[in-house]
């Protein structure tokens, strides 16, 4: 078995955080190769984590 990407264990990382709430662990940057697509990824990733947390937060409230 080859080893895995960089990029699928930086997003196992990232997927770890958001999991556990946005008071947890900070999400880790990734310094790994890049290309168009991990970087549309990671924004689509912190568009999403942003949406989640508002609404989060709108339920709380």
């Amino acid at each position: 078995m080859s080893p895995p990407h960089p990029f699928f264990t930086h997003l196992v990382a990232i997927l770890s955080c958001y999991e556990l709430g946005p008071s947890s662990t900070p999400v880790p940057k990734y310094n790994g190769p890049h290309d168009w697509q991990t970087e549309a990824i990671e924004r689509s990733l912190a568009s999403i984590a942003k949406r989640m947390y508002s609404a989060e937060d709108e339920l709380a409230s």
